[in-house]
């Protein structure tokens, strides 16, 4: 099964320079510490070599060389999918509000793309900046259980693969984002309440 990427371009010319100059320093008068110090270095370059950081895949980051927009040479994908207990055309109307997708609390956005009960794609706009871009699709879900929403979000993190792992530390980040909105959906279709961040209600909407 090939490995998933975490690492996006930046980051891995990054780990090539920062490994090849340890490498270079420790060869200067050899010692343990230089010896341990061209090690980490030949490890950056390994990682660099095949775009996987070992100590990212526990935050489920993946590289995307194929963003949906081709202004964007390559992305973080986001994807999270949920099954909501009620009618397809309601959950499409639900999200077809744009305060309701996913997207950060400061982000104008813009939806370009709607196909009523099916689909909706949108971007995430500060000022000229895109922040991000995704998409929802609507599906019936197996024995009229009711809506199955697929989401899939792809976005450019400041700082790298780096960057996203601090904003993910931070609850920033669309990987927590996306999960997040979709359960609140699902609480308040199902329900008329909004989970907290405890998992607790906060009372009918």
């Amino acid at each position: 099964m090939p490995r998933k990427l975490n690492l996006m371009r930046t980051d891995r010319v990054g780990y090539v320079v920062g490994g090849l100059a340890l490498i270079a320093w420790a060869a200067r008068r050899p010692s343990w510490p230089k010896a341990a110090a061209a090690g980490f270095g030949a490890w950056l370059v390994y990682q660099a070599y095949t775009g996987s950081n070992p100590m990212f895949r526990p935050l489920g980051l993946q590289v995307n060389r194929e963003p949906a927009l081709p202004a964007v040479a390559e992305t973080l994908l986001v994807e999270e999918a949920i099954t909501i207990s009620r009618p397809r055309a309601e959950v499409y109307a639900y999200f077809a509000q744009p305060e309701h997708l996913p997207g950060l609390a400061d982000a104008t956005l813009d939806v370009i793309r709607a196909h009523p009960d099916e689909e909706l794609a949108w971007r995430a706009l500060r000022g000229d900046r895109m922040l991000h871009f995704g998409s929802l699709e609507f599906r019936d879900a197996p024995g009229a259980r009711g809506t199955i929403v697929a989401a899939r979000v792809e976005y450019v993190p400041a700082g790298g693969s780096l960057g996203a792992v601090l904003a993910r530390l931070m609850g920033r980040s669309p990987q927590r984002l996306v999960p997040d909105a979709l359960r609140r959906a699902r609480a308040l279709l199902e329900t008329g309440e909004a989970p907290t961040t405890t998992g607790q209600p906060t009372g009918r909407r």
